[in-house]
């Protein structure tokens, strides 16, 4: 009852000073919450290319839609989790799971190599348009 009326009043406050209603679900005045399945997708995308002779699409798929082989793309991917603590997969302040290792890299990936925007990815990879973004920047800045 107490942790409920900590996280309310001060929420409360802001919108009666500021003269603003919060929207539903999103935890910033104006911004839409959109749920995504961020393990469901990962698991998906693992089944699609990552289990080898049982993955749903071919080495051969990977190379044309990642534009590189498969074993380089793991080679990225393991020495991006290495480097940045950006790329590991954290837990919110509300306790839900994030983005995994392997969704930021494809996201920053498949930018740089369609040249594709960051909303595009969305569909496929769960990811929102500002953090593909900042997952592109934390890439490239490797």
């Amino acid at each position: 009852m107490v942790e409920t009326a900590t996280v309310q009043i001060p929420i409360l406050m802001s919108t009666y000073i500021t003269g603003k209603k919060r929207a539903h679900g999103g935890s910033t005045i104006d911004r839409e919450y959109i749920h995504r399945d961020k393990k469901e997708r990962h698991d998906f995308i693992k089944s699609d290319y990552f289990i080898g002779e049982k993955s749903k699409y071919t080495r051969d798929k990977f190379r044309r839609r990642f534009r590189m082989d498969i074993k380089l793309f793991e080679r990225i991917l393991h020495a991006v989790e290495n480097y940045d603590n950006y790329f590991t997969q954290k837990v919110d302040a509300a306790g839900k799971i994030g983005l995994s290792p392997l969704q930021k890299v494809i996201a920053a990936i498949r930018m740089l190599s369609y040249g594709c925007s960051a909303d595009s990815l969305d569909e496929y990879v769960q990811i929102g348009e500002s953090t593909a973004i900042e997952c592109l920047k934390n890439f490239v800045v490797l």
